[in-house]
């Protein structure tokens, strides 16, 4: 039995009826010979070689919350796990295309989890045009942030073949845990905690705080952005659990050179094509351009620099992300100076988020009990049924992918794209995930279906936006 860590518990603590906490990765192959395509059992083997790694940082274990929530869940070995009911087989209905992909991806995030069995499906999809397959993964997002997916991703795609992938993981027969027994572990770690670890945490943090250079001028702390400052827009109209899938994948040699062109980082291009697709939607639905600045929440990952040992008994750690609120004003009609204000936003958010480590809740996740989340849950629903400033307008998701090419079955398949797509919280209506692959780039859009007018104009106006920059970048390459 092991204790979740705060960061990991955080993840359970949000997710409601109408937005579970959730990532997908769809894997999409193509064969090398169209004589040698491997059949679904020859897949599911690759799949069940390869995830075991992952299933050892508790993909095989079940997650336990403790009775009112006074300390965070556990992880408890499910005694009925078996990879082949975690690996399932569909086809897409002709003729596979991508718009008979995006709605299988809509139907599969719309789809609520077991929380009686490990928080993770995956899909062996055929039926793909040009005789492609796919390989769908629904985690939940205890399992894993962004950074740890392409870790996972590039270890199974090269991982030693095993001599045998039946069953690898040994049986559990005992009985969950009682809720006395739930409760009473749960008071003495935090005693633990309180008593002996803490303290210590909070000397440390006060000499590395006294040790980091101070956030400086006061345009510095003016320029910084603070959550619950954004706008309420249609963008955090309420919904219901319904979901809809869409994406656009360009050429990254394309971006870096546009990015090269304006003299700025890839993600802080990204931030501003996403404001010059909104500014457009929003003018064409008819709808008030905002009298204050969008605020949108862009997670950032976190170096596992700490050590030292916690008092939660546990040796799995899958999330490691802290938040930045970047400012995104689209009173700003002209893409180039929006572009610089974005960029100098990212930066204080940035520059914040380092200084600030140390004095943020994320960083004492670990000893905060449940209670206090689900207060601050309730907080954050509270001011969206009100139409106050929100949290922030969505979020804005920029991994790296794998940079190398991956293969499946012994070489046989080749992985030609790799698609992602996180949550949306109750106060989102829409959100962006941005992931890389060899030179593919892809904005990964997911909606709460039915909340937002006319929601495939967006997807279409990132094609629009995306080619205008090339044409003018190719204009001032000449």
């Amino acid at each position: 039995m092991y204790r979740l860590r705060g960061s990991d518990a955080q993840t359970i603590y949000t997710e409601t009826p109408t937005s579970p906490f959730v990532t997908l990765k769809v894997m999409i192959y193509e064969p090398i010979s169209s004589d040698d395509v491997p059949s679904y059992k020859e897949l599911k083997n690759f799949i069940k070689n390869g995830i075991q790694n992952w299933c050892s940082n508790g993909l095989s274990m079940r997650v336990i919350r403790v009775p009112f929530d006074i300390h965070h869940p556990i992880w408890v070995p499910d005694s009925n796990f078996n990879l082949d009911d975690h690996i399932h087989n569909v086809a897409l209905p002709a003729p596979g295309n991508n718009e008979k992909l995006c709605e299988f991806i809509s139907y599969i995030l719309s789809m609520p989890m077991d929380q009686k069995r490990p928080l993770w499906d995956s899909w062996v999809v055929e039926g793909l045009e040009g005789g492609r397959i796919a390989w769908f993964c629904k985690v939940h997002h205890v399992h894993a942030d962004g950074i740890m997916s392409v870790d996972q991703i590039i270890r199974l795609h090269t991982a030693r073949r095993s001599v045998s992938v039946d069953d690898p993981f040994p049986r559990c027969h005992l009985p969950p845990p009682k809720k006395s027994h739930l409760i009473t572990s749960a008071l003495i770690d935090l005693f633990k905690s309180y008593s002996i670890e803490l303290p210590g945490i909070f000397r440390n943090l006060r000499k590395a705080r006294l040790a980091r250079p101070k956030p400086g001028s006061r345009n510095f702390e003016e320029g910084v952005v603070s959550a619950f400052s954004a706008p309420y827009t249609i963008f955090n109209a309420p919904g219901g659990h319904y979901r809809n899938f869409e994406y656009q994948t360009f050429s990254l040699r394309i971006i870096k050179l546009i990015a090269k062109k304006y003299g700025c980082t890839i993600n802080t291009l990204v931030l501003t094509i996403v404001s010059e697709v909104i500014l457009r939607y929003l003018s064409e639905m008819k709808q008030v351009i905002p009298d204050t600045p969008l605020v949108i929440v862009m997670p950032v990952s976190k170096k596992k620099s700490d050590n030292s040992k916690v008092f939660l008994n546990t040796e799995i750690h899958n999330n490691n992300l802290a938040l930045a609120f970047v400012s995104m004003d689209l009173r700003i009609r002209s893409f180039d100076e929006r572009l610089l204000a974005i960029q100098k936003s990212s930066e204080i958010a940035m520059q914040h988020v380092r200084i600030t480590d140390g004095r943020r809740i994320d960083n004492f996740s670990d000893y905060l009990p449940g209670s206090l989340f689900r207060i601050l849950n309730w907080y954050i629903s509270r001011r969206q049924r009100l139409k106050r400033s929100v949290l922030a307008n969505f979020s804005v998701s920029n991994v790296p992918g794998p940079q190398e090419q991956l293969y499946a079955c012994d070489g046989r398949l080749k992985m030609v794209d790799l698609l992602s797509c996180g949550n949306l919280m109750d106060i989102n209506a829409f959100g962006v995930t941005v992931w890389s692959y060899l030179d593919k780039f892809s904005f990964n859009l997911l909606f709460r279906k039915g909340v937002l007018p006319k929601q495939n104009r967006i997807s279409e106006l990132f094609d629009e936006v995306y080619g205008e920059l090339y044409l003018s970048t190719e204009r001032h390459d000449d």
